[in-house]
């Protein structure tokens, strides 16, 4: 195990691979947030109950624009119901027309479920939402499903859970996991949807003290051996770290690490 490499990986995860609180990415990211809701609130008028960011953003599992061109902020809007229920289709309609008033010069799409508004910075996915209660007071949202019709869905129903595991097993491994994890995903292609993928990661075992570069190997050899590269750089990783007859090479695990991480130093 390589205490070195552990700790470069370390410092790529919490360093490299995540928005700073206080960068100017994060900034200009918060500042749109806002300001698309106030567009939304004021546009929307009293349709809407509540805007309520949601997804990677909230998780801090985001990864800067420059490692995943991709990178968005999930947005779900809440209507009320007071007077009449609409159909999926008409909301989205509503969100669509009222973001391509308020950014004439940015692109405004549909994207099932989502209304996509892309600004030079940051993506935004805007999902119209329903959320009912019933006699026990128990809450269930709503969001489109296919033949624009409802479909139950739990808004960040990943963030107690990864807090929970995060600080439970220590040194921010769970996060971190992610984070690289999305990484090499974004760099190649995208096999995995990102949602899933962190879902999954969430859900594996860790231990208390688990080292990051070698729960990384794992986890990328159960979930990824059979894409393109992972397998080759994962036996070369191994070879390099030596046996009884054999030192390590710990430059040479580097290079490999690189292929699967690229930008890590």
């Amino acid at each position: 195990m390589s205490i070195s490499i552990n700790n470069k990986l370390t410092q790529f995860a919490q360093q490299e691979l995540v928005l700073g609180y206080n960068s100017i990415e994060r900034d200009r990211i918060k500042s749109s947030l806002n300001q698309v809701k106030k567009v939304l609130n004021d546009t929307l008028l009293h349709t809407t109950s509540a805007i309520v960011p949601f997804g990677s953003y909230t998780r801090n599992t985001i990864l800067p624009r420059r490692y995943d061109s991709h990178s968005d902020v999930d947005i779900l809007v809440v209507f009320n119901t007071y007077h009449a229920t609409y159909t999926p289709g008409t909301y989205r309609n509503n969100i669509k027309d009222a973001l391509a008033r308020s950014y004439p010069r940015s692109n405004v799409k549909k994207d099932f479920p989502t209304v996509k508004l892309e600004l030079n910075h940051i993506m935004f996915d805007v999902v119209p939402c329903l959320k009912e209660r019933d006699w026990w007071g128990n809450e269930t949202y709503k969001i489109p499903s296919r033949n624009d019709a409802w479909t139950d869905t739990v808004p960040n129903d990943l963030n107690n859970l990864l807090s929970q595991k995060n600080q439970g097993y220590g040194n921010n491994i769970v996060r971190n996991v992610i984070r690289l994890c999305k990484h090499w995903n974004a760099n190649s292609g995208r096999p995995f949807d990102s949602y899933e993928m962190e879902k999954w990661i969430i859900n594996r075992y860790f231990f208390s003290g688990d080292n990051l570069y070698e729960k990384f190997l794992s986890v990328m050899r159960d979930m990824a051996y059979d894409q393109a590269g992972v397998r080759h750089a994962i036996d070369w990783i191994n070879e390099y770290k030596g046996s009884w007859s054999r030192n390590a090479d710990e430059r040479k695990q580097l290079f490999w690490l690189q292929k699967l991480l690229p930008g890590l130093s």
